[in-house]
């Protein structure tokens, strides 16, 4: 019979991405008269309450919502009528894609690729460069904005080589010299050479006709994780070095 409030054990579920499908399957199944999860439903809401870069992109509703009862109050009185199920649905669909499009990054990337990704906040002695990465990050985590996310996380890049003042070129070499300590600076040198060139070349900062259009979001998400991990190496290499003049 259906409307069953049935617990499942979930230990199979092994990392949160797939934690927010399941929540999202009980909130589809209580809104649509199907067997739901409420203990599930409990403990994975409380366990995203106490993530703060999970709770920022929780939909409303489950910050408001304690269990799947006071869930179906909310959605039935947001839709009922003809035509009721298809509108809760496409609703929970649309107010969870920028929670899954978080999680799915986190899931691909793992938290401990690049530091700045999860940092809350970006706190150099550049106020306009700590703007620009955050604008980038929080506008990386909805889909719509992706593209201009990659244009500022390219403009940071361009502000960055000038951390040091005076003249560009003389400033980059700097920190190329910085953070290739104990490492590859041929390697780390032709590592800003590429991603200046394709900032050059690809419809990212510019926009004339010449430039090539970047198409498909996968390699969006790509250059922007690729960036992201460069300028992570750049700050946590100055962050070490001025640690005593406390820039962070």
């Amino acid at each position: 019979m259906a409307n069953q409030d049935i617990y499942e054990d979930i230990s199979y579920l092994d990392n949160n991405l797939q934690l927010a499908e399941y929540i999202q399957s009980s909130l589809l199944a209580r809104a649509t008269n199907g067997d739901f999860d409420s203990r599930n439903y409990k403990d994975i809401r409380q366990k995203f309450l106490l993530d703060e870069s999970i709770k920022r992109f929780l939909p409303s509703y489950i910050i408001k919502c304690r269990d799947l009862d006071q869930f179906w109050q909310f959605i039935k009185a947001e839709y009922s009528g003809d035509g009721c199920y298809t509108k809760r649905k496409n609703y929970i669909y649309e107010t969870f894609q920028d929670l899954l499009d978080y999680l799915e990054t986190e899931n691909i990337q793992g938290k401990k690729t690049t530091h700045l990704y999860y940092k809350d906040e970006i706190k150099t002695i550049d106020d306009e460069l700590d703007k620009l990465i955050q604008e980038a990050k929080e506008r990386f985590h909805k889909t719509s904005d992706k593209q201009i996310a990659l244009e500022k996380l390219w403009d940071a890049f361009e502000r960055i080589k000038t951390f040091y003042g005076g003249k560009k070129n003389v400033s980059g070499e700097k920190l190329v010299e910085l953070i290739s300590t104990d490492f590859d600076k041929p390697f780390i040198n032709e590592e800003f050479k590429s991603l200046t060139k394709i900032g050059n070349d690809y419809r990212i900062r510019h926009h004339e006709q010449d430039k090539i259009e970047i198409k498909d979001i996968k390699h969006i998400e790509y250059l922007f994780l690729r960036m992201l991990a460069l300028l992570n190496l750049c700050l946590e290499n100055i962050k070490i070095q001025d640690k005593s003049e406390r820039i962070f």
